[in-house]
């Protein structure tokens, strides 16, 4: 996102904590990175860093990712003023809980020194009014977005199947992202088995890493899956591959907009998604995909089984839910309101 700013805007990249392998491509395409180094806990002097970073930079606009980062971006312009502030929320923890000291803290200390709020689904606008005491009226929902990569012909689509071992004629269940508790990829798999006591041909592609990676490679085993899902790991390719799924799954807990769910929109595969975060916002149930309750294993099996016999089916929807996206999840989609967000903000600032 940072980088389709460059032309426009001066770039500047402020981690508070050390940034990931994301950080060498952004300095190669000279955008700074910056690391402050945050200690373990509260560590007020982020704060100060902030300040001084925005001042010595002179920073006219701070866009501040998820709570933590507005926390102390917000607690920054108590000593430096000088920059506009705007908060970006993309997704919540699981479960949520309640500090009421937080909610207070937001209110009187750092709401009232940020300009514009912003929330990636009407599910976490109410999450932020309901656990970090916003005002809901200041909240504006920008849905995520991104690009659509180049279509996979048959030949090149059917090479990459047959690479992991699957068959022209097996029905692909699939997913991507990281190996987390709240992507709830135990229900992937055990749905996915319970499906295929049913219809053999289902094969599995579960694509990423993360902590629990060892738990479900165990799990895939102790589910007798092993010879039918693959488990590659972290794969570069990992949005061409989506395109050789079937059907992709999200079988989170918890989702702000999935941008792997808008890649497989984007690429026409048919997708089945849990009722929970901006997924609903994302998939019209019956009419662009699935929608399942929460870690019910019940109704993704019968997700899973529907679109493998019924493929025309699939297709269709698979069909709808790439116009959808076209219709309202591009990147330049969500590229132009943050330009304009950012024109008008810079713009009140010279005012």
């Amino acid at each position: 996102m940072s980088q389709s700013f460059r032309e426009a805007f001066d770039l500047s990249v402020v981690c508070l904590d050390d940034p990931g392998l994301w950080a060498d491509g952004l300095r190669r395409q000279g955008v700074p990175v910056q690391c402050l180094r945050r200690k373990p806990g509260l560590d007020l002097s982020m704060a100060m860093k902030l300040a001084l970073f925005c001042r010595s930079q002179q920073i006219d606009l701070i866009h501040a990712h998820q709570t933590t980062p507005w926390f102390y971006a917000g607690l920054s312009r108590w000593i430096n003023s000088a920059p506009r502030l705007l908060f970006e929320e993309h997704g919540r923890f699981f479960p949520e809980i309640r500090n009421r000291k937080r909610e207070l803290a937001n209110k009187l200390l750092v709401s009232p020194f940020t300009h514009r709020f912003i929330a990636v689904s009407e599910d976490v606008k109410q999450r932020l009014v309901a656990y970090e005491g916003l005002d809901g009226r200041q909240i504006q929902v920008i849905y995520n977005g991104v690009h659509p990569d180049s279509p996979l012909d048959t030949t090149t689509r059917d090479q990459i199947r047959h690479e992991f071992g699957f068959s022209p004629n097996d029905f692909i269940v699939g997913t991507a992202g990281r190996f987390d508790p709240i992507k709830n990829l135990p229900l992937l798999l055990r749905s996915l088995a319970e499906a295929r006591e049913e219809i053999p041909s289902l094969r599995g592609l579960v694509l990423g890493d993360g902590p629990m990676f060892d738990e479900i490679r165990a799990l895939r085993e102790d589910l007798q899956l092993t010879p039918f899902v693959a488990m590659p790991g972290h794969r570069e390719d990992a949005r061409e591959l989506i395109q050789c799924m079937d059907l992709f799954v999200l079988s989170s807990f918890s989702e702000g907009t999935s941008l792997a769910l808008l890649e497989a929109m984007s690429a026409g595969v048919p997708v089945a998604v849990t009722a929970v975060g901006g997924n609903p916002e994302i998939v019209i149930a019956g009419q662009t995909g699935w929608v399942v309750t929460s870690d019910c294993q019940t109704q993704l099996t019968a997700a899973i089984l529907d679109a493998a016999l019924n493929r025309e089916k699939a297709s269709r929807l698979g069909a709808a839910g790439r116009r959808r996206f076209q219709e309202n999840f591009t990147f330049g989609r969500m590229i132009e309101s943050y330009r304009a967000i950012y024109t008008e903000m810079l713009k009140s600032r010279q005012d």
